[in-house]
């Protein structure tokens, strides 16, 4: 059987391969031609960077399961622009790697790390983020917060953007205002991100056994008023937000709390403030002639910088203890009124230097140099304390007698080289030994042999119970504690 082709087909199939072939040598000449227009694109020299529109990416929304063993979280982004008018490469990484919980998409990729990211003159990308944490796990198991960062490597130079996601189930604040709010979960943590502020006529309450944790650099500032109630069984913490054993005494991991002007009626009992910078800072003198701050039955401990600190301040502490600070236990600095009765302020350098004594009496400001520039009115009353620390003077006096409208330092367990202070009728103790039943486990407590014993003397009002609740004898013990022997 003879097989015949038709003269049509023959044509068409001709021109329709003559087509495929035309658009496939145009489509390689147009692949050509853009790689040719890359090979010859420019980009920006040493020094220049990127515009990054973001410093820190904060994850603060609660983490869901959709179904067991899929948590996700909300999506963020953020835009990385190139000014320039050439175009710009950028190798961009999660710190982490490969075990951290963030993800980032670029231009629908996902990853972790991505090299060489090209971005075309006056463009942008958008940096797309998530990450997956399970919260239904062990909340001991888990950091109270999670972070890492984006690095930038560009032209030679480095940029980064912070990254922070709530880590287990806990009442987050991350730049927060509370007026007339109260804080009573002692079962779920409070965690403060960057601040938590108490305006002017507004008050906070935080009842006993709570729990604050500060991230870095966090501080909670009060102008209102803070009212802490504490108790012996169920103190209420503030200290760092993180909770492994290897930073369980570590100062500087957050700021403090910082009371500003015209805060009043501050009262603060029973509470464990640890491993920040300042314990309690306040600067602001009473407008009504009551304390401004008060402080009852409170440790303060490992700040690096001071425990109790007042500039123009008007303070009272009773039962407490300031120590381990890195430079003062307490600092009255620039005058104001100062009643501390029962306090323990001692500071060994064991795992810090230190040049300066612990406990500090001001009322001069001076310049660089240390010429006055001006004078303020202090009072200070200091009775049956302990003054106690590893250099061989740890209280001074920069005072002009002229602006002291009050001072009396009576029955105190002082290490001082400063003289006439042992005299009658002050009666202080100086530089013997309070031994201290264990000082480098924070244990402030008193031996049998203390020289702190006895040498107190009954105080008008009078305070029955010490730091820990016990009945003081007659005559009590000098410091927050009543020995037990």
């Amino acid at each position: 059987m003879e097989c015949v082709i038709h003269p049509g087909k023959v044509y068409f199939w001709t021109v329709f391969v003559r087509r495929i072939i035309f658009a496939c040598l145009g489509l390689l000449s147009l692949a050509y031609g853009l790689n040719g227009c890359k090979d010859d694109m420019t980009f920006t020299t040493s020094g220049d960077m990127l515009n990054i529109k973001a410093d820190t990416i904060v994850f603060d929304t609660v983490f869901t399961s959709p179904r067991p063993g899929v948590p996700f979280s909300v999506n963020k982004q953020f835009v990385v622009l190139n000014p320039y008018k050439e175009a710009i490469r950028s190798n961009i990484r999660i710190a982490g790697g490969d075990q951290s919980v963030f993800r980032m998409n670029i231009d629908g990729a996902s990853g972790r790390e991505f090299d060489n990211v090209e971005i075309l003159p006056e463009d942008s990308v958008f940096i797309f983020l998530e990450l997956t944490i399970d919260p239904n796990n062990d909340p001991q198991s888990l950091p109270l917060i999670v972070r890492d960062s984006i690095l930038f490597e560009t032209n030679g130079g480095r940029q980064q953007v912070q990254l922070v996601a709530w880590g287990q189930d806990a009442h987050y604040f991350f730049k927060d205002t509370l007026c007339d709010a109260i804080l009573d979960d002692a079962q779920k943590p409070y965690v403060v991100f960057d601040y938590l502020y108490v305006p002017e006529n507004c008050k906070l309450t935080i009842e006993k056994g709570v729990k604050i944790h500060f991230a870095p650099g966090s501080w909670l500032f009060t102008e209102g008023t803070l009212e802490v109630n504490g108790t012996a069984e169920d103190p209420v913490y503030f200290e760092g937000d993180r909770l492994q054993p290897d930073f369980e005494e570590v100062v500087g991991q957050w700021g403090g709390l910082y009371f500003l002007y015209p805060t009043k009626q501050n009262r603060i009992t029973h509470a464990r403030i640890k491993n920040g910078t300042v314990g309690i800072y306040c600067d602001s003198i009473s407008s009504d002639g009551d304390p401004t701050v008060e402080v009852y039955n409170t440790e303060i401990r490992n700040m690096a910088f001071d425990g109790l600190s007042g500039r123009m301040a008007n303070m009272r502490a009773e039962n407490s203890v300031f120590a381990n600070c890195a430079r003062y236990s307490f600092l009255g600095l620039y005058g104001g009124e100062y009643a501390l009765r029962h306090c323990t302020f001692v500071t060994y350098n064991y795992d810090f230097a230190r040049r300066d004594p612990t406990f500090i009496l001001n009322n001069i400001e001076r310049d660089q140099i240390g010429n006055v520039l001006q004078t303020y009115d202090m009072a200070a009353l200091v009775q049956n304390c302990i003054i106690e620390g590893s250099l061989d003077n740890e209280l001074a006096l920069d005072l002009d007698a002229s602006k002291v409208l009050g001072l009396s330092m009576e029955n105190n367990l002082i290490r001082t080289e400063l003289e006439d202070l042992d005299v009658a009728p002050l009666n202080n103790v100086i530089n013997e030994d309070p031994r201290l039943t264990g000082y480098q486990s924070q244990n402030y407590e008193l031996d049998s042999l203390s020289a702190a014993k006895d040498i107190g003397k009954l105080l008008n009002p009078p305070i029955g119970n010490d730091f820990s609740g016990s009945s003081r004898d007659n005559p009590p013990d000098a410091g927050a504690f009543e020995s037990k022997y």
